[in-house]
């Protein structure tokens, strides 16, 4: 079994690069990481009509054996 997550990267640094998905929580209960991809680039100001400022986000292909 196969299972696609994105995790933004964020460049503020309060935020410290927080991980937004659970992927610890994943790799605890037996998936394992096949590939990771950097994806895109910055959207977003950090004001409150465009959102926060994202850097980027890492595709993550995870992969379990049932």
């Amino acid at each position: 079994m196969q299972k696609l997550i994105t995790i933004p990267l964020d460049d503020d640094n309060e935020e410290d690069m927080t991980i937004r998905e659970h992927l610890s929580s994943y790799l605890e209960n037996g998936w394992r990481v096949v590939q990771m991809i950097p994806v895109g680039a910055g959207v977003g100001t950090g004001d409150e009509e465009s959102g926060p400022y994202v850097a980027g986000w890492l595709a993550i292909l995870l992969e379990r054996f049932e």
